[in-house]
Formats: C-alpha cells, sequence, structure tokens
C-alpha cells in the first residue's frame, strides 16, 4: 500500500466519522467503494486503536 492510498483510507475514515445519518453515511460508502478491502479494513482497525 502507497503513501497516497493510505491517506485515503484515513480520509474516508474521517468522514464516516462526521457522517450524521445514514444516508450520508451509504452515500460515503457508494462513491468510495474502491477504497473498501482488507487494506482499509486494516487501517481502520489502527485508526481506531489510536483512538483508545
Amino acid at each position: 500500500m502507497n503513501e497516497q492510498r493510505a491517506q485515503a483510507y484515513v480520509n474516508l475514515i474521517e468522514q464516516l466519522l462526521a457522517c450524521t445519518n445514514d444516508e450520508e453515511l451509504n452515500n460515503i460508502l457508494q462513491a468510495n467503494q474502491e477504497f473498501i478491502d482488507p487494506d482499509f479494513l486494516q487501517v481502520m482497525e489502527n485508526y481506531a486503536t489510536g483512538l483508545k
């Protein structure tokens, strides 16, 4: 995974955390389907660990 993709994952995570309703969440997920992969899940787990 390159640095640009890692940053895109973090940006997506932050967008998802800022969602205020399900419709907005679904729109963001649909618009970013290419980023939903095992690497994204790993970055999400690492991000969540950092929030603890």
